[in-house]
């Protein structure tokens, strides 16, 4: 029998019972089954629900935050001695989240900067460096009392971990210094040399994902690269390194080939101190003639070449006595200097009829020098450049010129040869970790992984048609790793600047934005704009993908992106 409770009828009330009596009875009850006399089994009413479970924490708390910070100083992370350490309270408008900035070391002269915001996003972002390094790219700009007057947008706008570092020397200590710390001889100055081929960009890249995971108990979810000059170089190294560290690259204002590039800019070097060279003076004269020539050629005639490119003025007709020569014989060339600028218009090709080096475009060669150290650009900046990597393919000193190094020509350049030493070049550039790999790079892209190339229409320094000739090579390379299309996951822009780096800036390019939004949103950038100033003027261009150009419409503000059209 159940076991439920049974009632006394002498206990309910008589309107119950009989109440009970007519359910019964309307139901077939009231004979001998088993369920007379029982009133109903009322089931008891369900137990409430549990409470949900309450959220995970969002994250550390601003003063475990704060107090992580402070504990870091003195700790070994990946290898990286952690020197120091500094908080940054919000201050708007500059940045509306506070931060830490980690310092550390590796010897011998290897030092990093990696900055930790409090909104942390889950991104990472790694800056390269410039020219031959020295210093650290800071995501923090100070003025001259100390105050922060900027802070990386990485950081203040995506709350992204933000990480660089000097390269493996420092420009600020002499005997630290590259290139000359190389030449030394010493075990220091060849780590450096190495870190600054390669190795300082892995050691950085495992220290700061270790920082950020120190600070919130997890790895990166999104990580980017970003570099424009030996910047660039470093961020091809990454695709081709370490591919599975980085989800999106922005890489500029490199070729994708050192070997090549400082094969011609020896081969510039080379008319240092003889009649083929020509003077800063001279270039600029040279360029202005170009402008003049050739400015109407993107639709707009307002004294800049958005389209350098489509300029085919010959070097010839600058020679002096020429119909368009200039009428200063300091500023006319010589009949020795006009192949020089020739050969920079032109292809640098090999004896078996393969390029070297793809020509420049049009450009003023000698504007102010964008390296550390090195002069204006011309012969002796080529030479100080180029000298720097010559010696890391060869160890041979000689590629240098006197000190410092880049000054003067390098007893090496009086019998450089284009078909040895290009293959010397690039031969030696590989084995020391300094030189590219277009197939790593090229299954980078294929992998799925995002990659960002542009570089300045004119640049005097590396010329922007060898990076389109070797981004075409290694998007043809990813075809045969199964891409269909490789600009699903790789695209070439092109800055209208005719100078080196104009655009590496993210106030100028948002390349930020662009990439970003490439990995995260599968949103393919397809055209951005580039903000510059000409004299007092603000001026906004598209940044067009490879091979387009901005052509202006014919009507409207030439000082506006909006009046201009990328054209094939």
């Amino acid at each position: 029998m159940r076991d439920e409770k049974r009632v006394p009828r002498a206990l309910l009330p008589k309107g119950l019972l009989l109440a009970a009596g007519l359910a019964l009875q309307a139901c077939g009850g009231g004979g001998g089954g088993g369920g007379g006399g029982f009133l109903p089994i009322v089931p008891a009413p369900a137990p409430a629900p549990a409470p949900p479970a309450p959220p995970p924490p969002a994250g550390p708390t601003a003063e475990q935050l704060k107090a992580t910070c402070n504990a870091l100083t003195g700790q070994v992370i990946e290898g990286v001695t952690v020197t120091g350490t500094a908080r940054f309270e919000a201050k708007a408008p500059i940045y509306s989240s506070g931060f830490c900035q980690v310092l550390g070391t590796r010897a011998p002269f290897l030092d990093i900067e990696i900055d930790v915001p409090d909104n942390w996003t889950g991104r990472y972002w790694q800056q390269g460096g410039g020219g031959f390094d020295g210093r650290i790219p800071s995501a923090v700009t100070k003025d001259a009392g100390g105050a922060v007057t900027a802070v990386d947008p990485t950081l203040a706008l995506k709350g992204a971990v933000y990480a660089a570092s000097n390269g493996g020397n420092r420009a600020s200590v002499p005997a630290q210094a590259a290139p000359g710390v190389w030449v030394s001889g010493t075990p220091d100055g060849q780590q450096s040399a190495v870190d600054y081929a390669y190795a300082a960009g892995g050691t950085t890249m495992r220290f700061g994902k270790a920082v950020a995971k120190a600070f919130f108990g997890k790895a990166p979810t999104h990580s980017y690269f970003n570099g424009c000059s030996n910047g660039g170089r470093n961020a091809y190294i990454a695709a081709q390194r370490w591919p599975q560290e980085f989800d999106g690259i922005v890489a500029g204002c490199e070729t994708m080939d050192m070997g090549g590039a400082v094969t011609g800019l020896m081969n510039t070097a080379a008319k240092a101190a003889t009649p083929a060279e020509i003077t800063p003076a001279q270039y600029a004269a040279a360029y202005t003639a170009a402008v003049t020539a050739c400015d109407a050629s993107d639709g707009a005639t307002d004294g800049y070449l958005a389209n350098p490119g489509a300029c085919t003025l010959p070097a010839a007709s600058l020679q002096c006595g020429q119909p368009g020569a200039n009428a200063d014989p300091t500023l006319c060339l010589s009949a020795a200097q006009v192949p020089t600028l020739a050969g920079l218009l032109s292809d640098l090709t090999l004896a078996t009829g393969a390029t070297a080096y793809s020509k420049y475009n049009w450009t003023n060669f000698a504007p102010a020098s964008p390296i550390p150290g090195v002069p204006a650009l011309g012969v002796t900046s080529y030479g100080g450049l180029g000298g720097g990597f010559a010696f890391l393919a060869t160890n041979d000193p000689l590629w240098f010129g006197a000190p410092p190094p880049g000054t003067a020509p390098a007893p090496n350049l009086a019998t450089f040869d284009i078909n040895r030493d290009y293959y010397v070049f690039s031969s030696g550039l590989q084995r020391i970790g300094a030189d590219h790999d277009k197939n790593a790079i090229a299954a980078y892209v294929a992998s799925g992984r995002k990659l960002l190339s542009w570089h300045d229409a004119g640049d005097p320094l590396l010329s922007v048609n060898d990076h389109v000739r070797n981004f075409t090579t290694m998007s043809g390379v990813a075809k045969t790793f199964g891409l269909t299309d490789p600009r699903t996951n790789a695209r070439m822009f092109i800055v209208p600047a005719s100078t080196h780096g104009a655009g590496g800036n993210l106030a100028e390019v948002d390349w930020l934005s662009a990439i970003v939004d490439w990995v995260e949103n599968s949103k393919a950038p397809d055209q951005l704009t580039y903000n510059f100033r000409v004299g007092a003027t603000a001026r906004t261009m598209p940044v067009c993908e490879a091979p387009k150009y901005p052509r202006y419409n014919g009507t409207g503000d030439v000082n506006s992106a909006a009046s201009f059209t990328c054209t094939p």
